[in-house]
């Protein structure tokens, strides 16, 4: 029997919703700049001269590129387990994470890893959809790349407040660290030296 080199691809529901909530004020800004420059060849005041009204079309089209970008990338993000590591990918990063790094894995509710009493009003009103979920919590060794740098693309509550490790919040949980855990334990025995037979070399 053919063993799976990879699993299904979860959905990273936080990074969803930051998605959501960034793509509006973009597509409005877009919308303003684009209206702007619409606006000034239908006018008989003319406020811009050409250079500053190809700025403006400029400025308009590459926010309207970014607005598509952020759009689509919304069900980019996704958690999948692999033969010998875990993949997250966002839009911006593909981050490996070597079975190797992976101290426990365990579900926790997440209304407790980020209790509403101790966040800001801006903070509960993001994750209010989220609580009474299960998220599931993958402590490390240590993160593949500085959390510094991690931070600049995934959500902060994708980081464990207490612990080296990582939030995920997923699609389905249970079949998620199901899967992951069949996969690392795959993994880990792979790794087990096979014992030396009589006569054989070590």
């Amino acid at each position: 029997m053919k063993t799976k080199r990879t699993g299904k691809r979860y959905s990273l529901l936080i990074y969803k919703r930051a998605m959501d909530r960034l793509w509006p004020p973009i597509l409005g800004l877009a919308t303003l700049l684009i209206t702007l420059w619409i606006w000034s060849f239908n006018t008989n005041i003319h406020l811009l001269d050409d250079a500053d009204s190809l700025w403006l079309a400029g400025a308009g089209f590459v926010t309207l590129c970014f607005f598509v970008w952020f759009f689509l990338s919304r069900n980019m993000a996704y958690a999948q387990p692999h033969r010998d590591h875990l993949r997250i990918v966002t839009a911006f990063l593909q981050l490996r994470i070597s079975y190797r790094r992976l101290r426990r894995v365990h579900p926790s509710d997440f209304h407790a890893l980020f209790p509403p009493q101790k966040s800001s009003w801006a903070q509960r009103r993001f994750l209010t959809p989220f609580y009474g979920q299960t998220a599931v919590v993958i402590e490390l060794n240590g993160y593949p790349m500085p959390r510094n740098f991690l931070r600049l693309f995934l959500a902060p509550q994708m980081f464990h407040q207490h612990t080296t490790g990582l939030v995920l919040l997923v699609s389905d949980w249970i079949a998620f660290s199901t899967e992951l855990e069949s996969f690392r334990g795959a993994w880990q025995q792979s790794q087990v030296k096979r014992p030396n037979l009589p006569g054989s070399y070590p």
